[in-house]
């Protein structure tokens, strides 16, 4: 995109030449449609335990999209809620956290997460390592969510090469 200024009186022979110039895909922008769904409808959505299709965090990107918050929480609710939205930041479409160490991560939910946290167990580079090293090579990652450990342990506790080669983990 150019940006040409424009002073009053002042003849600017190369503006209007490029004004006068045709656009070869003046048709094509014509046809084009306007979007009307955004990357991440859910984060409207009012969310309640057990809605696997909800974000875990879309209250705290309603707050830093729109200061929303969810009505009827008590005052430790607040309180807690405030203190924890202060750790996060929405890049749209994206929300992140700055963790404890100082990285900022981003912050998924749902089968991404499950697909990320395989991937760190038994992908390319994963070795089959315990849960703390799993949720370490996430962390590694750039990625966060809450349960991340009970979720690494759940994996290595289900995943079959690591039973057989003894490093068995009770549930």
């Amino acid at each position: 995109m150019l940006l040409f200024v424009i002073k009053k009186g002042v003849e600017n022979l190369a503006v209007d030449h490029l004004s006068r110039l045709e656009n070869p895909h003046q048709s094509d922008l014509e046809k084009k449609e306007i979007t009307e769904t955004f990357p991440l409808e859910t984060l409207g959505m009012v969310t309640f335990r057990g809605d696997s299709s909800t974000p875990w965090f879309a209250n705290i990107a309603n707050y830093h999209a729109g200061n929303f918050i969810v009505k009827g929480m008590s005052s430790q609710q607040k309180n807690k809620f405030f203190k924890d939205v202060k750790h996060y930041f929405l890049d749209d479409p994206y929300l992140f956290k700055i963790c404890a160490d100082q990285v900022i991560r981003r912050c998924i939910y749902g089968q991404k997460a499950v697909d990320i946290l395989t991937a760190c167990h038994n992908g390319p580079t994963g070795g089959h390592h315990g849960a703390n090293y799993t949720a370490k090579k996430v962390f590694d990652s750039g990625f966060f969510w809450p349960t991340i450990y009970r979720d690494a342990h759940d994996l290595v506790t289900r995943c079959d090469a690591c039973q057989r080669q003894g490093k068995i983990l009770q549930p």
